[in-house]
This record gives structure tokens, C-alpha cells and sequence, in this order.
């Protein structure tokens, strides 16, 4: 079967999902804008997705390159395309195609009013639309607030906001993500900046799985690190869930998401916090996974592979979909991402001496040379790279361990910087 792989920018951030595509047998086609695409050797062919076509002609001109080539559906990895990819689908008449679902996904307006609607955990919030008016809804709703903006992933520009003044800072620094990310998150269309949230002070986890015909065929509860603000940069996905009595409850939230939302077939990606009561709240969900290294961490974890079940549902027939995969079994491995925070122009970033530990499963360059990386508020999301180690498990305690490992191995990764 042909597929048409739609990833825009970050397409060597999946390599093992690839790799499990072309495992079954899957002839791939690319739509990227990423240099040097052609000549990777994975791909039947390339095709380039202009910068500044509309996102509805996007998804026209690639459904008929799809029809050009004879891909039957089209998929992506990645948070940004994957509207893209189902009006792709809906548009080659594929009846699971829900584009409404990845819509709402892809805006947290739209989620935290879904939720409300059906009843689902969320923390108080309301839109606003410009600085000003986050600031008056922010001082009548009175500090601290999160104040976080409607289309980002990854935490960017997320902030804890303490008074008037780092409020208003937050909001404005959304402004200019929102404008440096025209034609990437926002579409030009949207008419919210910002949300203003009641604060969550408990702990964080991330949950992954795939939706298949309308169930939720959960992967893992990833632990993620204790943030309090006032920035919240991404660090250290480890598994098996340090509370795996939780799961019950967490995966009963994730499943009454997809029974409002309506998706069919999707993997699933869901952002959950506890209140000061301990319970979990909506933080986001969207119709993907984890990026990186999750998928790969979650495989070695829990064994299941979530995006080869989701591949089987799209090519389909349903009834066929788990049968004789492994199931999602008890942890197996501690597992942990680190990501790599330096700061400066970076002049050399490789595995080096980390490659050696019998910990260490992969390391993600992300920044080239000649990049500089800043942290919040001078910059967002600038890691160097993500690197994913694992040992054994026996229980809660090991995931202590596998964090320690993972920051020793940090410390010998070869990134060499200059300010």
C-alpha cells in the first residue's frame, strides 16, 4: 500500500516511526518543506509544501498528488499537519477522516469548550483576544495565573504570571510567537491570543495511545518533571507511571475525550494535572502522539506499538486491527527522555562518550552548528538535542535511577558551545 507521509518540517524526528512503516511493508510517499528530503532513500518520492499556501489548498493539491501516485490515505507525526492530513483523507474519501476532531484539537479554545460542554475536567479559563484584555481578565480573576497561548505545543510560551506586570510580559511575548509562527500553528484566521487559567499545582503526566474505531487503546502514563513556573520547559519523560494505581482514572478522563470529540481512528495525546484536591484536570489533548523519542521509549516500556495499530486501522479492515499484536504489557523497562539545555552558539553536538553506556538508546541532534540556543523568555523550546536511556525496572525507584543515568549521560553528551 502507498501512504503519503505529511511532515512539513520535523520529519527526522520520527525515524522509528518510520522505520516501523516501512517495516510493514508500506511504500511512503513525502510532503515536507525539509531540505534535502529528495535524496533520502526511504521515500518513493518527494513532494514540497510551499510556505505560504493556504492550508485548505494544501490539503486539495496534496489529495490530488495522492491520487497522482496512487496513495489510498495520507498520515502525519506532527502536531501541525494534521488537519492537513485529515481533510487529505477526507477529501480521498476515507470514511474515519474526522477533520471537525483534529480541528478542535489543534485549539484550546475549542477543547476547554468541548470539555464544559460534556462535563470533563478542566481548569477554570477564558479567551482573550488581545494583550489588553488578558490583562483585566487576569487581575479579576486574581494571581497567579497561567496564562498560555491558544495554539502552541510543547509549552511555548506558557507562563505562570504572579502580578500585572509578568502577566502583561507573558501575553506580549504570545503576541510575537503568534506572529513568528504565521503559516506554522496559527493559520491567520484565529480569533483568541491567549488563555487565562487557574493555576494547578500538582503533579503532570502526559498519556499516549491510539483510537481505534472509537476506543482508546492506551500506551503509557509518562511521568513528567515537577514545574512550577514561571516558565515551563519540557524535561524528563520517564516510564512506567510511578502510579500506576492512577491509570484506572486517567484513562476513563482520555476515553470520555474521544467519546466527545468523535474521533475514529487516531492516535491520541492527552496533557493532565492535578488540582489541590488531587484531581486531574484537562490541560490538552490532540489527535497525535508524543514527539521524539516517546514512541520508542513507550515500545520498550509497555510493548505495545501503538503507530503500528494505527497504521493497520487506516489501511484497514477494523475487526483485524489487534489481533495477534502485543498487547500493552506491565513495565518492562525504566525508561527516561533527557533533553540536552545549553545556551550559546553551538559549535559540535554528537552522542560522544554517552554512546558507550549500556543505558544509552538514542540520541536526537537538534540544533546544528552555528545555532544559538537561548532559554525562556529569550527563547523557547532551544534544546540541543533529546537524548533516550533505559535499564532495568523493579518498581517506582527505578525510575529515581533511570533519571540520575540520564543526567550523568547528559553530562557526556559532546555538545560543545561558545557565547
Amino acid at each position: 500500500m502507498k501512504i503519503l507521509l505529511i511532515m512539513r518540517t520535523t520529519y527526522a524526528w520520527h525515524a522509528v516511526h518510520i522505520d516501523t512503516l516501512l517495516g510493514m511493508g508500506l511504500e511512503l510517499h513525502l510532503a515536507t518543506r525539509a531540505p534535502g528530503a529528495a535524496v533520502d532513500g526511504r521515500f518513493a518520492s518527494v513532494v514540497d509544501m510551499p510556505a505560504d499556501e493556504p492550508p485548505g489548498e494544501t490539503a486539495s493539491r496534496l489529495a490530488g498528488h495522492a491520487r497522482r501516485i496512487g496513495a489510498e490515505l495520507a498520515l502525519t507525526f506532527y502536531e501541525t499537519d494534521i488537519v492537513i492530513a485529515s481533510r487529505v483523507n477526507e477529501l480521498l474519501g476515507r470514511p474515519w477522516a474526522r477533520p471537525e476532531a483534529d480541528e478542535i484539537s489543534r485549539d484550546k479554545v475549542r477543547q476547554r469548550q468541548l470539555c464544559a460542554k460534556h462535563g470533563l475536567p478542566i481548569p477554570r479559563s477564558q479567551s482573550v483576544r488581545s494583550v489588553a484584555e488578558g490583562i483585566e481578565v487576569g487581575e479579576q480573576a486574581g494571581f497567579p495565573v497561567i496564562v498560555k497561548p491558544s495554539r502552541l505545543a510543547a509549552s511555548m510560551g506558557v507562563t505562570l504570571a504572579h502580578d500585572r506586570a509578568s502577566l502583561s510580559r507573558g501575553l506580549e511575548t504570545i503576541e510575537a510567537l503568534r506572529n513568528r509562527w504565521q503559516g506554522s500553528f496559527y493559520s491567520g484566521d484565529e480569533t483568541s491570543l491567549a488563555l487565562i487559567e487557574e493555576y494547578l499545582p500538582g503533579r503532570e503526566v502526559t498519556v499516549d495511545g491510539v483510537v481505534i474505531a472509537g476506543r482508546f487503546h492506551p500506551a503509557g502514563v509518562i511521568n513528567k518533571m515537577a514545574m512550577h513556573g514561571p516558565y515551563f520547559e519540557e524535561d524528563y519523560y520517564t516510564l512506567p507511571y510511578r502510579y500506576p494505581e492512577e491509570e484506572g482514572e486517567i484513562f476513563g478522563i482520555v476515553q470520555g475525550i474521544v467519546d466527545a470529540i468523535g474521533t475514529h481512528h487516531a492516535l491520541f495525546n492527552t496533557e493532565l494535572r492535578q488540582d489541590a484536591q488531587g484531581r486531574f484536570r484537562i490541560i490538552e489533548f490532540t489527535t497525535r502522539m508524543s514527539g521524539g523519542q516517546n514512541y520508542l521509549n513507550l515500545r520498550m516500556a509497555h510493548g505495545i506499538d501503538v503507530v503500528r495499530l494505527y497504521a493497520k486501522a487506516l489501511a484497514g479492515p477494523e475487526a483485524d486491527v489487534v489481533a495477534g499484536e502485543v498487547p500493552r504489557l506491565p513495565g518492562r523497562l525504566a525508561t527516561c527522555i533527557k533533553f540536552a539545555y545549553r545556551g550559546g552558539i553551538v559549535l559540535r553536538n554528537t552522542p560522544g562518550d554517552a554512546f558507550a553506556s549500556p543505558h544509552f538508546r538514542s540520541y536526537l541532534p537538534v540544533a546544528r552548528p552555528g545555532d544559538r540556543l537561548r532559554r525562556p523568555p529569550h527563547g523557547w523550546y532551544e534544546i540541543a538535542g533529546s537524548l533516550s536511556v533505559a535499564g532495568p525496572y523493579h518498581g517506582p525507584e527505578s525510575i529515581n535511577a533511570i533519571e540520575r543515568i540520564a543526567t550523568d549521560l547528559d553530562r557526556r553528551l559532546e555538545i560543545l558551545t561558545v557565547e
